[in-house]
């Protein structure tokens, strides 16, 4: 990642962005603002493009995070060799997984400068809404970036209501080894979280605004991590808004497939901005990607990684369903890696370049509506089926009636989720059950929410220079 301040970079912001809605329309570039120099809204405008650059690249959602949520689950295998994560296999000197923790810490550092300093910027009246939308990308931003931590590192919050550790809960602009503060509970964590978002909501546009946390977004990380906790009623509520409230809709079923190609599609809330030619040019690690190992169709592809036959049984005992189209063979004979595996073929790049290009999907309407009906059912409300209805019927317009069972929702989440990085926390925030059987593999344990590789280890590069922070138990150094 390149840390740049540059005066010729804010004198062209400056002159770009002339009126409210151009400048909050401006994609997120890959340069930071340090600190310190939030000398004009201009200057903020760059920091908080900067505080997204981190979580789009394989070192986060690029490739750790799906690792996380879906390779330790039942829905993707390795097609050869192991990788750590599947089989859980991980320990705390393996730093090249556990840059999580500092990426995301690096990320919260960003948020807190910008929250620290963007207050003494002298505005007029009619910049007021960009300063404070500023303000409430940076709280929402670090509500996400802990919310991840509280999910990697501690245990789900249902198993002990939230008593066992959670993240370093820092709102300076330090890392934790400079802060040297203990690690808090993963119930205090949530709380962080919750009020973070609370300031949020009160801050941000309602307007779309591509790669950039808005209302909406912060609205949706509400109704998530109100599942997570168990708060049924939040969750529908938060989640309902979103649908009913907000201006993106659920892509049709005839544009659905294409849709993945598209930038800003009418259901992506929050996504990941990859540049294009970045990343064919290998800048910051795009070849390494996850989608890079989920394909065969170019030589240079990883090709590591397929859906499990639990995934496609399961996509596949209805032929109607369009997700059925997301299964490729690489025929022997034909042009791709030549393998005879089947593969997934969702992610198929900006622009339909199929490889590694895609812009990671952090949140989606589909899932708002996923959210909606379990937390709907589980509260009583009389439109659960519905709208587990709507995401089932965009997936096969044939089907008139479902009824949003805890069972039936899972099941829709798994099909429509596949390789967003969700599956394992899943399971594990509802002391779920999964199979891990696949002919590809012999490793077949599971986890239970107890068990301690459901909390990754804290990185012995960070314990190096941070030695009281407090590991998570099973773990050495």
């Amino acid at each position: 990642m390149k840390k740049i301040l540059s005066i010729i970079l804010v004198a062209v912001l400056a002159i770009s962005f002339t009126s409210c809605k151009g400048f909050l329309d401006k994609e997120p570039t890959d340069s930071v603002v340090a600190e310190n120099a939030l000398a004009t809204l201009e200057d903020a405008g760059v920091a908080v493009n900067g505080m997204y650059t981190l979580l789009k690249y394989y070192t986060v959602f690029g490739n750790y995070m799906i690792q996380m949520g879906d390779l330790r689950a039942d829905l993707l295998v390795p097609s050869e060799g192991n990788y750590v994560v599947y089989s859980y296999d991980y320990e705390a000197s393996q730093n090249s997984y556990f840059t999580l923790w500092r990426n995301f810490y690096t990320t919260i550092t960003r948020a807190n400068a910008i929250i620290k300093n963007i207050d003494a910027l002298d505005v007029s009246a009619e910049k007021q809404s960009i300063k404070d939308d500023y303000l409430g990308q940076a709280y929402a931003v670090r509500a996400f970036c802990y919310f991840n931590l509280a999910k990697l590192y501690g245990r789900p919050y249902r198993l002990d209501n939230g008593a066992s550790l959670g993240a370093v809960l820092i709102t300076e602009p330090v890392s934790p080894s400079e802060a040297r503060i203990p690690r808090s509970t993963v119930a205090q964590t949530y709380t962080q979280i919750e009020n973070d978002i609370t300031t949020a909501l009160s801050l941000l546009s309602k307007d779309k605004n591509t790669g950039h946390m808005n209302y909406w977004a912060a609205k949706f990380l509400q109704a998530k991590v109100a599942l997570y906790k168990g708060d049924n009623n939040t969750a529908y509520t938060a989640a309902k808004e979103v649908i009913t409230d907000s201006p993106y809709s659920l892509v049709p079923n005839a544009d659905y497939l294409a849709s993945w190609a598209l930038t800003g599609n009418s259901e992506a809330i929050f996504e990941g901005l990859v540049n294009l030619q970045s990343a064919i040019d290998g800048d910051n690690g795009f070849g390494g990607s996850f989608y890079y190992s989920m394909w065969f169709g170019y030589t240079n592809c990883g090709a590591t990684i397929v859906p499990t036959k639990t995934w496609l049984d399961l996509v596949q005992a209805n032929p109607n369903d369009i997700r059925n189209q997301w299964i490729a063979y690489d025929d022997p004979a034909g042009d791709g890696k030549k393998t005879g595996e089947t593969w997934l073929k969702k992610f198929i790049g900006n622009t339909g370049f199929t490889a590694f290009l895609n812009n990671p999907k952090y949140m989606r309407l589909a899932e708002a509506y996923l959210i909606a009906a379990e937390a709907g059912n589980a509260t009583g409300k009389s439109d659960a089926n519905a709208l587990l209805l709507a995401v089932a019927q965009r997936a096969d317009p044939t089907v008139t009636s479902i009824t949003a069972t805890p069972e039936n929702v899972e099941k829709e989440r798994m099909k429509e989720l596949i390789g967003e990085g969700d599956r394992f926390f899943d399971i594990m925030r509802r002391n779920g059950t999964y199979t891990k059987a696949d002919p590809h593999q012999v490793f077949n344990e599971v986890l239970s929410w107890s068990d301690n590789r459901v909390m990754l280890p804290i990185s012995a590069d960070e314990r190096i220079i941070y030695p009281e922070l407090e590991q998570n138990p099973g773990y050495k150094d």
